[in-house]
């Protein structure tokens, strides 16, 4: 697992943002600091330095409590899968 980043904000329409050290794949699995599954990375914006990730939470129970809190990630290894080959004529 790697850093994320920490919690800036909850949407008012249940999503998460994460303002970020390292720029994640779209998909990726994001958790706490005790490994529990937060949610999925929906979106990444704003500068290439320190780039906002929008997380599609798993759960809508009370996300106040992430407010803050250091997030991480693990990037899915989808060994070749969705490359875009093209069959053979």
């Amino acid at each position: 697992m790697d850093y994320l980043g920490e919690v800036e904000t909850i949407t008012h329409d249940g999503k998460i943002i994460v303002r970020a050290v390292t720029t994640p794949d779209v998909n990726n699995t994001v958790f706490d600091s005790l490994e529990h599954k937060i949610g999925t990375v929906k979106r990444v914006f704003g500068p290439v330095d320190s780039p906002y990730v929008t997380v599609l939470p798993t759960t809508k129970a009370d996300l106040n409590g992430y407010l803050n809190k250091k997030t991480y990630f693990k990037g899915e290894n989808r060994n070749g899968k969705d490359k875009g080959r093209r069959g053979r004529n």
